[in-house]
């Protein structure tokens, strides 16, 4: 095989998965030293891929003019992305995302070998007939980020070990870091994130349990604990904060976390940005939502409450991870047809703060050992 081909890496969205999609980078980029390596993905993503040392060129999929367009015609900013992939002349396209929209860049590409996943094993709608390369990942697989090394099969590469996920956090990112969790002294208690927020309202743990699970980590472990939020989340920061006995101190234009323990919410952050406070943090807590994934993925000790997806299949990855999943029987075979299938708001409120607690002390002490109960 060629020793430097010219690989097409397609994971439009979302946040989340694209970084269960890294690891498919820094495989191909271990076996590929010489090779060119491009990616493309809508905008949302594109801040997690800019200036990537791994990838040599990011295309950036407009997804706006995608929906507004008449049978995804190739117009416009479609057009002009046609053009600049097809300047690329790749050899390889590889499908991570399994859809219409995701496998027609490998054909449009003119790439002669186009990977996908095979028709039910996570490819759906035309993807199947786009690809000339199908792929059904082994029954060990099973999950996403598993699953998605498991295209590399056709190339010769087997499945890495460790799994490596590289996140790239830009120095304007970590800048940003060092002047939220300002620590001149560095005598700023330790830092626990929460993430009250998610993509979809079927995912989000009852924010007044999220609350009380801060405050008593503040309380018993003299942490700062730090709402993350994201644009629109502010309702529900305030309710995690007022449960936590702060709603009458938020503050969401505040530039620097204070130094003392106690619940503070974050300052407005990029994902990026976010993610630079969160490589910095002793735990993370949250949902099934990118800032999630991002904390694993950073080897940050986390904290998921699962909803409607399996957890085995797309819960954090890692063996610094732990997953409260309270299933119904059904919706294991079923997770793609959560919405219309599952009450995964019933399934959410069976997770109990105690539960949560006890893996959050259980992970502080694992992943922590200094890090001891300061009130007895």
């Amino acid at each position: 095989m060629d020793p430097s081909p010219r690989i097409l890496i397609i994971r439009l969205s979302a946040l989340g998965d694209i970084i269960h999609a890294l690891p498919l980078l820094a495989a191909l980029r271990a076996r590929f030293p010489k090779g060119h390596l491009g990616w493309i993905v809508e905008p949302a993503g594109a801040q997690l891929l800019e200036g990537h040392p791994l990838l040599d060129t990011l295309h950036v999929f407009p997804r706006q003019a995608w929906r507004e367009s008449k049978l995804g015609a190739l117009r416009g900013p479609l057009k002009d992305l046609l053009r600049e992939v097809r300047a690329q002349h790749y050899d390889i396209a590889i499908d991570a995302q399994g859809l219409t929209k995701s496998a027609v860049w490998g054909w449009l590409a003119r790439a002669p070998r186009r990977i996908g996943f095979a028709a039910g094993a996570g490819a759906g709608e035309l993807a199947p007939l786009l690809a000339n390369e199908r792929v059904t990942p082994p029954p060990e697989a099973r999950h996403v980020v598993e699953r998605n090394l498991a295209l590399l099969a056709p190339l010769g590469i087997a499945r890495p070990e460790p799994i490596a996920f590289p996140v790239h956090l830009p120095p304007a990112a970590l800048g940003k870091a060092d002047e939220i969790l300002a620590d001149p002294d560095g005598r700023a208690a330790p830092l626990v994130i929460v993430n009250p927020g998610a993509g979809w309202a079927t995912k989000i743990w009852p924010p007044d349990r999220l609350g009380q699970l801060a405050r008593t980590l503040a309380e018993t472990r003299a942490c700062r604990v730090a709402v993350a939020w994201g644009p629109g989340e502010e309702p529900l920061a305030e309710a995690v904060l007022a449960a936590a006995g702060q709603g009458d101190a938020v503050n969401f234009k505040a530039r620097i976390l204070p130094p003392a323990p106690g619940v503070y919410a974050l300052p407005p952050t990029r994902f990026v940005e976010l993610g630079a406070v969160i490589a910095r943090a002793r735990l993370f807590v949250g949902g099934d939502t990118g800032p999630t994934h991002l904390a694993a993925a950073l080897g940050v000790p986390t904290v998921a409450m699962m909803g409607p997806l399996d957890a085995r299949r797309n819960g954090p990855y890692g063996a610094h991870c732990v997953t409260i999943q309270h299933a119904t029987p059904r919706r294991a075979p079923l997770w793609r047809n959560h919405r219309r299938w599952c009450d995964p708001l019933t399934d959410l409120r069976l997770v109990t703060v105690e539960e949560v607690l006890a893996a959050c002390l259980s992970a502080l002490e694992r992943f922590t050992p200094s890090l001891k109960e300061t009130t007895q």
